[in-house]
């Protein structure tokens, strides 16, 4: 199933750019992370397009709004919880999503689509291996955590449902570096008024710039993936595979940062990989769907 490349590029590519980020965030604003981000996804879009010369008018604004609108409200919270919450934390909330997405379309959808009771185990016990890897409450929460936690939860129930609105984009007809266009400007234009270059201020940090702007590029390549995973591809096997970024990240902390991996965490890597398999096994043994 191609949804598994697809998922496999797009793991890959926010892996890379949440760990960029984790390293500016205290340098660069939310805003400022957000508007470079989104500013540099769209001219990487736009140069592609000049040579694969794809269609980026769209009939379907209003769609395409809304999920922008969810994404950029899950993407700014999680942004900021990895500024004030523990990193281990912070992305475990974040993986959630998986979860939130399954439950919606267990409860909601009544195609073949929807996922069996087997499926979200699956997935639940992806999240498990999550936990169990990053150990993210291995450390005492403060009181002044709590917020952050509680808007993490609510991130990720959002971010499920702008993945669900992709595939309603696809079934009208939008291309994926569409919705990375639509999403990225739209994020571009709310963010840049909170930005301090908005407010005249610009920052000396060079290597800082050109780092969120390859966190761009890594983010449009990673939304792209993501767009055709989840547009075209099986949502349940793309949900279960979002858990890959959190190994990635480790096996990144490794060979970049020298951390050492623990038997937890390779555990935690065992139970992650094991759960994504099976889904995908059981999806696989489904009859063909549309």
């Amino acid at each position: 199933m191609f949804s598994i490349l697809w998922m496999l590029l797009a793991t890959s590519s926010f892996t890379l750019m949440a760990f960029i980020i984790k390293l500016e965030a205290k340098h660069f604003s939310v805003p400022d992370i957000l508007f470079i981000r989104s500013a540099s996804s769209i001219f990487f879009v736009l140069l592609i397009r000049s040579v694969l010369r794809f269609q980026l008018r769209t009939n379907v604004f209003g769609i395409h709004a809304r999920r922008s609108l969810f994404g950029l409200v899950s993407m700014a919270t999680w942004y900021y919880t990895l500024g004030v919450l523990p990193m281990g934390v912070s992305v475990t909330l974040n993986y959630l999503s998986p979860l939130f997405l399954g439950l919606i379309l267990y409860l909601f959808e009544s195609s073949s689509n929807k996922p069996s009771k087997k499926e979200i185990a699956y997935i639940l016990l992806g999240f498990f291996g999550v936990i169990v890897l990053l150990n993210p409450f291995g450390g005492s929460l403060r009181s002044s955590d709590v917020f952050p936690v509680v808007l993490g939860v609510c991130a990720s129930l959002i971010a499920a449902l702008a993945f669900k609105d992709v595939r309603v984009l696809k079934n009208s007809g939008q291309n994926e570096w569409q919705m990375v266009f639509y999403f990225s400007t739209m994020a571009a234009i709310l963010s840049f008024p909170l930005t301090s270059l908005a407010q005249g201020h610009i920052s000396n940090d060079i290597q800082g710039y050109l780092l969120l702007m390859l966190a761009g590029v890594l983010g449009a390549l990673g939304q792209f993936g993501v767009s055709k995973a989840f547009g075209s591809g099986d949502q349940i096997v793309a949900a279960s595979l979002q858990y890959m970024t959190v190994v990635f990240s480790l096996l990144l902390s490794w060979l970049a940062l020298g951390e050492k991996v623990s038997l937890a965490q390779l555990s935690g890597i065992f139970v992650i990989v094991t759960a994504a398999v099976l889904n995908i096994s059981a999806r696989g043994r489904r009859p063909s769907r549309t």
